[in-house]
């Protein structure tokens, strides 16, 4: 949806678990300030467009707005014009990122204690099976298409998809710094001062120097006889990542002066570092 001389537009990062959502929210918090609000009440805000609607009306001074349970499709809200913001990634290694966040929480719910007490093997497995969430099953899909938890449907997947092709810019996990670009260069008619410059946040391992090709391959050596059935669990979140890189290169490769933005966005971010 394009903004109007009377539409106010606001950015919606739709928060996905365990895709750098947490990176993102802080270059937000930073760049829009006070007019950047990291949404926490999941309760109110699942499948709740309305909810969302009105929340966004009643406080003007909102520019931007994170949330772990965006409703989608996201409504027609009368005088906004509303920019949702998603990044994905591949599902095999979002799986071990999932798995060592779950070893690191303190609380204690299943999820936790299963990976605490087992390797990544026995925690996939439990997470493989009907009635723990489908944390790792299609859970990308799910999320974009508005249907969690629901059955694996390809309705699902061919929503997920349509909402792809209305974003400004589609991020991607293992091309982070690319897709801070694509999404600045999206969004600055709307939001001149947009800077999202980052340090990375919740990081799994920050030494990690391997590809994100040689994580994943490790990752696959790991599971073991558990590939075969991880893939065909994340068949539609496979389909949906390939997608969404063949956009975000189509995007990356028809960006002016990309290697050029990229240094400069290298630039602020080291700033960052030294300040």
């Amino acid at each position: 949806m394009n903004s109007t001389a009377d539409s106010r537009p606001v950015l919606l990062h739709a928060h996905l678990f365990k895709n750098a959502g947490t990176t993102l929210d802080w270059s937000l918090q930073r760049s829009f300030s006070a007019g950047f609000c990291d949404h926490r009440d999941d309760a109110k805000m699942r499948g709740n467009p309305g909810y969302l609607a009105d929340f966004l009306k009643a406080k003007p001074q909102l520019r931007a707005l994170s949330s772990h349970w965006l409703p989608f499709p996201l409504p027609e809200v009368p005088g906004l014009t509303l920019r949702p913001l998603v990044i994905l990634r591949h599902p095999i290694e979002r799986i071990a990122s999932v798995y060592e966040f779950e070893r690191r929480q303190a609380v204690d719910h299943p999820g936790t204690q299963k990976a605490r007490n087992g390797d990544l093997q026995s925690y996939v497995a439990w997470r493989l099976e009907q009635g723990t969430g489908p944390v790792i099953r299609n859970y990308q899909t799910r999320m974009l298409s508005g249907v969690y938890p629901g059955n694996d449907d390809d309705n699902q997947l061919n929503k997920a998809v349509q909402l792809l092709e209305t974003l400004p810019a589609v991020g991607i996990v293992e091309r982070y710094r690319e897709s801070a670009v694509l999404f600045e260069e999206a969004l600055k008619n709307d939001f001149p001062a947009i800077d999202l410059a980052f340090q990375r946040q919740n990081v799994r391992d920050a030494s990690d120097q391997r590809s994100p090709e040689e994580r994943r391959e490790a990752v696959e050596r790991e599971l073991g006889e558990l590939l075969a059935p991880v893939l065909a669990a994340n068949s539609m979140d496979l389909a949906l990542y390939d997608r969404a890189c063949a956009r975000f290169h189509k995007d990356w490769d028809g960006l002016r002066e990309s290697s050029d933005l990229l240094d400069q966005l290298d630039a602020r971010c080291r700033q960052l570092g030294a300040s």
